[in-house]
């Protein structure tokens, strides 16, 4: 998903506009648009961060930005902070939901399908190295808690990447979310994951909070059918809309 297997430099450039250019020493040259400078983009909440892909890559196109990063897994935990160390990344090892504790989330072979929900055939079909291997006990709190004492600088981009999990993240966080100039949300159009909001859920939710859908950064088709089944959604508060046109 956003962090999945061969292709996300590619996926978090083209969510502004930007492409990746091979070069002889294989280092990727950024290009292009720039719709986050537009919005004037100053902090970046990365919920889901795995191992620091998108914080590395959203550095290349807005350097020196606050970055909040939420990674629940001890392991992927400890490669983010070691992958993100030149970056101004204040990490949480915790998980996000709508109460605070503790519970167990299920780690996948190939770390990036992980979740506290249970995991629907579709998936398991689709990306057979994504099956649970074993289980993590992990800490939740609210968004919403953890910044009741942060300061959070205006024109705020918050990324969500929770397999499946979506819903008790936004509900746990609405003042958080209703800071957000941007969001970029991975939403999948057939449930991945038991009791997973699908876009059409997301969609309407963020609708209702004054949000405006502008399409898919990035979407899968299934291998099978062709049919997308998974997307990288972006969403911008209606009031800016007119600075990124």
């Amino acid at each position: 998903m956003l962090k999945k297997i061969g292709r996300p430099l590619n996926k978090i450039l083209n969510y502004f506009g930007y492409h990746v250019a091979a070069t002889q020493t294989s280092i990727p040259k950024i290009r292009g648009g720039n719709w986050a400078e537009r919005l004037n983009i100053q902090t970046i909440i990365d919920i889901g961060s795995n191992e620091g892909q998108f914080i590395n890559e959203i550095e290349s196109i807005l350097p020196g930005r606050k970055i909040f990063a939420f990674e629940p897994i001890a392991a992927c935990f400890k490669k983010m902070v070691a992958n993100t160390r030149s970056s101004n990344v204040t990490a949480f090892n915790i998980g996000l939901s709508d109460l605070g504790g503790t519970t167990e989330i299920n780690i996948s072979g190939n770390l990036v399908s992980s979740s506290i929900l249970k995991m629907e055939e579709l998936h398991q079909s689709a990306y057979p190295e994504s099956q649970y291997i074993k289980k993590e006990i992990i800490e939740l709190k609210r968004l919403d808690t953890v910044f009741e004492n942060i300061v959070l600088i205006d024109n705020l981009l918050i990324k969500v990447d929770v397999q499946g999990y979506e819903e008790k993240v936004i509900k746990g966080g609405e003042k958080t979310f209703s800071k957000a100039a941007a969001l970029i949300i991975e939403t999948a159009f057939e449930p991945f994951y038991e009791g997973q909001w699908l876009f059409d859920d997301l969609y309407a939710h963020l609708a209702a909070s004054g949000f405006k859908f502008m399409g898919f950064a990035d979407q899968v088709a299934s291998g099978k059918t062709g049919i997308p089944i998974y997307a990288d959604a972006i969403f911008i508060k209606k009031n800016l809309i007119k600075q990124v046109l």
